[in-house]
């Protein structure tokens, strides 16, 4: 759960409702049903998070592709709930890291933010990050977006 916030930008509700058949290849092909906005999206994946996809596929043996990715243990063929996965989250940070102020959109903001100063290295634009994230506002992605101090200074002594 933690490789998808922090290294696909997903949500907890889109985590939760994560099924095998939107794991294809190299990419999440999240339906409608999946997202906040009720629009389809793709999201590219990294190779850590696809071995470790692939890597739990393994583990549980070649599940339907209806299976959630993420079984409510309580309702055997359920998801878990967008609520569990935060809760998930809310312990991961806080119990067992010791941090405070975390949540499960900490993950998201830090992939919207370091794919905002890396997408243009790799031909892309904000519109990119915006797509990737699932607004429907590029508005919405700048909020994630975190100001850097250090990359502010390189680029005005680069002048």
């Amino acid at each position: 759960m933690y490789l998808l916030s922090a290294n696909a930008g997903l949500r907890a509700v889109e985590i939760a409702g994560l099924r095998w058949q939107h794991v294809r290849g190299d990419v999440l092909e999240l339906t409608a049903d999946v997202t906040k906005g009720k629009k389809a999206r793709t999201v590219p994946m990294g190779k850590v998070l696809r071995e470790s996809l692939n890597a739990l596929k393994a583990e549980i043996g070649e599940p339907a592709d209806i299976d959630p990715v993420f079984p409510n243990r309580q309702m055997k063929g359920h998801p878990l709930s967008a609520n569990a996965v935060a809760q998930w989250f809310r312990h991961l940070y806080t119990h067992r890291m010791g941090w405070t102020g975390y949540s499960s959109h900490s993950g998201r903001r830090t992939v919207i933010t370091r794919l905002a100063r890396t997408i243009t290295q790799h031909g892309g634009s904000l519109k990119d990050v915006q797509d990737i994230a699932g607004h429907a506002q590029l508005t919405t992605t700048q909020i994630y977006i975190e100001p850097s101090s250090d990359a502010k200074k390189k680029a005005m002594e680069g002048l």
